[in-house]
């Protein structure tokens, strides 16, 4: 870079004065000694301002510092205040650190504080906004302690107070529809965690104690349940379900059961019924469904489970015999249903079998005689229609027989006739 020499500052000012500081007519005529004069005066500026926007940074984090001390009302406001410090923490020195040090577990109470009263779901994105914020603070400062305090509480949130948060909800969890959307939320954040099976394994703990078959909301949860985002949770939840009525051990709840009937499912309870195991329980749902409800089959899914229980089986067979003792087809139909022999004795069976036979005979019995009715009927038809034929032709012969005594009289008459005329 050029130097500026005395006799050209000197010069400068002469020229100065004779256009009598004009800026423009000094800048024609002086142009370099005026590019450098702005040049200085721009670095002077800048020093300024970036000295005042220092000052102003500091005072705004002082005011932070300040403002954190009382009481803050909302997370957002903590996360503003914390945002001003983190722009001044790097060069952060004097009363500023001894403040922020002095208060910085205060801080850090108040702000998870903040968060006590707010959904669980709402929680996870603002825990994860305040462990970002605290990472930074602990990159930015230079205090080392300040910086392991901030890098420590990052992981504690997440790691600790979150996982906490979860565990708390996962106890009450009651099986909502507002529920499922808290629950994926959960299996979202875990998925984009490297250790997600630390936040899955607090969610698998509760699925795996309920009975999903203990009511119906509980039933009816997986229905609600989106496969893509809840993966294998999904899958358990829903063998879970099926299992109930695999085995004949477990007990699904009677409110489960009538749902299932009204809503097309019926094969499952009948299956379901025939072969529980639990004498309690079938008690229980003998004394809702059994001939309670239009479906003789889900009373003889009752009828085909061997259990022993409290019962009038034997009344109500007794009673559909009795009502179809005309009806071999319906008859029939009752000895095919399973364990009915057991209920009402082998004699009964062999009576029902018996008139079964009865009917079936008595049946063919009248089919014969409709039958020899029907060849009567039709021997006699054709006895009438001989008949008539025979006497239509008994009337042709006797008219040709007049026919031919007509004629006879009428040639003998001629004859007579032409003998009188002769004679004469």
């Amino acid at each position: 870079m050029e130097q500026i020499t005395m006799e050209q500052i000197t010069h400068f000012l002469q020229t100065a004065k004779e256009v009598n500081f004009n800026i423009l007519a000094l800048y024609e005529k002086e142009p370099f000694i005026m590019q450098i004069i702005a040049g200085v005066l721009f670095v002077i500026v800048m020093i300024i301002v970036l000295v005042i926007r220092s000052k102003m940074r500091h005072a705004s984090a002082n005011k932070a510092v300040q403002s954190l001390e009382s009481y803050v009302e909302s997370f957002d406001d903590y996360q503003k205040n914390l945002q001003k410090i983190l722009k001044t923490i790097r060069s952060a020195q004097g009363e500023f650190l001894e403040a922020l040090q002095a208060k910085k577990e205060a801080f850090y109470k108040d702000h998870l504080r903040t968060l006590s009263d707010e959904p669980l779901d709402v929680k996870i994105d603002k825990y994860q906004e305040m462990a970002s914020l605290y990472t930074k603070l602990a990159k930015a400062a230079k205090d080392e302690e300040l910086a392991t305090f901030y890098a420590d509480k990052a992981q504690e949130i997440l790691g600790v107070v979150l996982l906490e948060d979860i565990s708390e909800y996962m106890k009450n969890f009651s099986f909502t529809p507002e529920d499922v959307e808290v629950l994926e939320k959960i299996v979202a954040y875990a998925n984009t965690q490297e250790d997600k099976e630390a936040i899955l394994s607090i969610v698998m703990e509760k699925l795996q104690s309920v009975d999903y078959g203990s009511n119906l909301e509980r039933y009816n949860f997986v229905k609600n349940l989106d496969p893509e985002k809840l993966g294998d949770i999904y899958n358990y939840i829903k063998e879970q379900q099926e299992k109930l009525f695999e085995s004949g051990e477990r007990v699904v709840a009677a409110e489960v059961l009538e749902y299932l009937l009204e809503n097309g499912e019926e094969a499952k309870v009948f299956s379901y019924i025939k072969a529980l195991q639990v004498p309690t329980h079938l008690q229980e749902l003998y004394y809702r469904f059994f001939n309670q409800k239009d479906s003789q089959e889900l009373d003889f899914a009752f009828i085909a489970n061997p259990v022993e229980i409290n019962q009038q089986y034997a009344d109500y067979l007794e009673s559909l015999i009795t009502d179809a003792w005309r009806d071999d087809n319906e008859l029939e139909k009752l000895l095919e249903y399973e364990n009915l022999t057991r209920i009402i004795g082998h004699d009964r069976v062999r009576l029902v079998k018996e008139r079964i036979d009865g009917l079936k005979k008595g049946f063919n019995e009248t089919e014969m005689a409709k039958e020899a009715l029907e060849l009567a009927k039709e021997a006699h038809r054709l006895a009438l229609e001989t008949k008539t034929l025979m006497e239509l032709k008994e009337k042709n012969a006797q008219k040709k027989v007049q026919e031919v005594i007509g004629e006879d009289e009428e040639t003998a008459k001629e004859n007579e006739g032409v003998k009188k005329e002769e004679g004469v």
